[in-house]
């Protein structure tokens, strides 16, 4: 199943409040952070989760980088959404890996160098995952993510409890593949 939510769909308005406040050209790749949380009968699969980042300026067309992102070994840092583990469900934290940081920060400096020379723009950002299951696959498959843009910030929510079996538009199986 590929789930890309782009951070518009179901965002909490305090999320909006929060991402319009983001300066991304001050961002520090090696502080972003992303979570999701699925029910414990479905997991992201490796190497699946993906940070997208489309930048349009002015009538050219969007440029797209899509960022694998990397397993978080230190799970301390999702010491704040210890609240949002209800019953049933798990999160699962990611990093932008090191190599990507330099991609990353490519794409900003183009967009501020267009900035310089007046053009106006947009960013969105979209977090896409492939799932698998572990079992019988749950009747609703409630996806919830989160976005963390500073070392030692807190994570805020993208998406909140969308049924990934009812997006409009997105290819979702019946039946989620077996995990292994």
């Amino acid at each position: 199943m590929l789930a890309c939510l782009a951070g518009c769909t179901a965002m909490p308005l305090t999320s909006m409040v929060k991402l319009a406040r983001t300066d991304f050209t001050t961002v520090d790749p090696a502080a972003l952070r992303v979570a999701v949380r699925l029910p414990t009968s479905v997991r992201p699969r490796p190497r699946s989760v993906t940070l997208r980042l489309t930048v349009s300026v002015g009538s050219a067309a969007p440029v797209v980088q899509e960022f694998v992102l990397a397993d978080l070994a230190d799970l301390s840092e999702l010491v704040g959404r210890r609240s949002d583990v209800k019953g049933g469900t798990a999160i699962y934290a990611y990093r932008l890996d090191p190599a990507d940081a330099a991609r990353l920060v490519a794409l900003r400096s183009d967009l501020m160098a267009r900035k310089g020379r007046g053009e106006r723009g947009s960013l969105t950002l979209g977090v896409g995952a492939e799932a698998c299951r572990v079992g019988d696959a749950p009747a609703r498959v409630l996806l919830t993510t989160y976005l963390r843009t500073e070392a030692g910030g807190d994570f805020f929510p993208l998406v909140r409890d969308v049924d990934l079996r009812e997006v409009a538009g997105q290819a979702v199986p019946a039946e989620l593949p077996p995990c292994g």
